[in-house]
């Protein structure tokens, strides 16, 4: 060990403060890099895939944390899928498809306009793309494009107006959209560009589909809708924007105004955190079974675990701001700000909650020594499990 980094554990040691609060490293199973603010992650084949504002797109090994392979591009990366082996993301103006055991690209196609969100069907990947006109400061037009396996353009729908979300309901296409048109548009296989009015019919800002049950869309008004066989419904979650929005045999949304809510599915329960919620997910919880994930920022980011009643079992603290988040069950993976990537998972979070304050500030401790030494010799930060 050099001299100077004597010196800084040292300092370290000297100015650590006696009152224990545990932080999101204390609970990952590993911490990795990427290169620039994080805009998506995803866990697939056993495998955790991040993409960067920076254009950096990386994969590890999810069990032993090692880095598989590293590849960059012109940036920003938006939004991605996955399919049989294949991962499909959005960059700049295109849409890309590697493989993700090997890194290899399969193919590349441009888009016209800005490369936002990517969808996987049987019959092909579906992408929105967009056109911010600046004379009017907001997304004036866009389309969605419907793209082979294999690459090749199949055809393409203009929309008025961005989607801001783009999602599977059963075999069709369901997005939401930003003003002048506002509410939904469907398409089904090849046919023209359907539009459903939803109530209030204020801009969509967020939407969420798991192929299998409803659609739904957070509005800027505080208002979410659900698009189901039954057709479309609405109610008032709060009176802010829905800032983030998740479905699993029920919803749960984040508001701009501080609130988590949850639908009926979940006995319609709100609690307040105080700050904008900027993230929400399923996720693993202290009892084996699944909780909310909530992520706010006031001056640093808190995350907030909270059972299926709306109660909070768990506040952590965290430096920087999350900027994506992705739930596989027992584990979940977060990216933030600075380019780090968060692997946590049920076993590990019920285990490490377990310890004492003592131990876990030692633990602390220890990570903190790890890193800074690691920031010295020009290394990479990592968390074992």
């Amino acid at each position: 060990m050099f001299p100077h980094e004597i010196w800084v554990i040292w300092l370290l040691e000297a100015l650590s403060i006696n009152m224990f609060r545990a932080n999101l490293h204390s609970y990952c199973s590993f911490v990795r890099e990427i290169k620039g603010e994080c805009s998506f992650v995803r866990i697939s084949e056993g495998s955790v895939v991040a993409g960067s504002k920076s254009g950096e797109l990386v994969c590890w090994d999810m069990d032993s944390g090692d880095e598989k392979w590293r590849r960059s591009f012109e940036g920003p990366c938006s939004d991605s899928d996955y399919r049989k082996g294949v991962l499909f993301f959005t960059e700049s103006d295109k849409v890309h498809s590697i493989q993700i055991s090997s890194g290899e690209i399969l193919w590349s196609l441009e888009l016209e306009g800005s490369s936002d969100f990517v969808c996987c069907f049987e019959e092909g990947v579906f992408v929105s793309t967009s056109v911010y006109n600046f004379e009017i400061q907001d997304y004036s037009e866009g389309a969605i494009w419907k793209i082979g396996f294999s690459g090749e353009l199949c055809r393409s729908w203009a929309t008025i107006g961005r989607a801001w979300s783009l999602s599977a309901y059963g075999n069709e296409v369901v997005f939401g959209l930003s003003r002048p048109k506002c509410g939904a548009g469907t398409l089904q296989g090849g046919s023209e560009l359907g539009h459903i009015s939803l109530a209030g019919d204020s801009p969509v800002t967020v939407g969420k589909g798991d192929g299998r049950g409803p659609v739904v869309l957070g509005h800027s008004d505080g208002v979410i809708s659900e698009i189901s066989e039954v057709g479309a419904s609405s109610i008032i979650a709060g009176y802010s924007p829905i800032c983030s929005i998740d479905y699993d045999n029920g919803w749960v949304a984040g508001l701009e105004e501080g609130k988590v809510v949850s639908g009926e599915s979940f006995e319609s329960w709100s609690i307040d955190l105080g700050s904008p919620v900027e993230l929400v997910s399923f996720g693993p919880s202290l009892d084996n079974e699944r909780a909310v994930w909530a992520f706010t920022w006031k001056e640093e980011s808190l995350l907030h675990i909270i059972d299926l009643t709306g109660k909070i079992e768990l506040s952590v603290s965290h430096d920087f701001r999350i900027s994506s988040i992705f739930n596989d069950g027992e584990s979940i993976c977060l990216g933030d700000s600075t380019g780090n990537i968060y692997l946590l998972e049920g076993e590990v979070i019920r285990r490490r909650h377990g310890r004492s304050e003592e131990e876990f500030g030692q633990e602390e401790k220890r990570v903190s020594l790890r890193k800074k030494i690691r920031e010295l010799r020009g290394g990479k930060f990592a968390v074992e499990k």
